[in-house]
């Protein structure tokens, strides 16, 4: 398992320097301001005050289930400045933001992080079709606070 998660942290991190030009055109760039606005229920995302589909032309919404709070993660990523791979065949996700690269797996609750094995206390998981990602555990290992308003049901990501 190492072995293929060494392999897959430096195909992304080819990946990613293969597109590096490509980040110029995300919402955000590195050392600026973010703040990410998602709420239950709620097929929008807010980057910096502008409002856009989540999961565009799906509808797909952040949901709470046991406890958690899971969303399509591909938007959120891309707004904080990184990017998303999918690995089909091993219902894989990859996620890289400058030198961190996250490792999940539908319906295992043992993530990586730079290599790292971490016991999550909930699984990745499909809901209606669509990959849905704990993401506290997320944007915190991407360096990001997370805060939650209960009041409007708002998930609210800054860095």
């Amino acid at each position: 398992m190492k072995k293929t998660v060494s392999l897959l942290i430096t195909l992304i991190l080819f990946s990613i320097s293969i597109t590096s030009c490509a980040a110029e055109t995300n919402e955000t760039i590195n050392n600026t301001s973010i703040e990410i606005k998602l709420q239950l229920e709620n097929s929008t995302i807010t980057v910096n005050g502008k409002k856009k589909e989540i999961d565009s032309g799906n509808g797909t919404a952040p949901v709470i289930q046991d406890n958690r709070t899971f969303i399509p993660v591909r938007t959120v990523i891309e707004a904080m400045g990184g990017a998303v791979e999918w690995e089909a065949d091993t219902q894989t996700a990859i996620l890289a933001k400058d030198d961190t690269i996250i490792i999940l797996q539908i319906g295992n609750k043992t993530a990586f992080v730079n290599e790292n094995k971490i016991t999550l206390d909930t699984e990745p998981r499909v809901i209606n079709g669509r990959t849905m990602l704990p993401i506290r555990f997320i944007a915190e290992n991407f360096g990001f606070n997370v805060d939650w308003n209960n009041s409007t049901q708002t998930i609210i990501i800054t860095n």
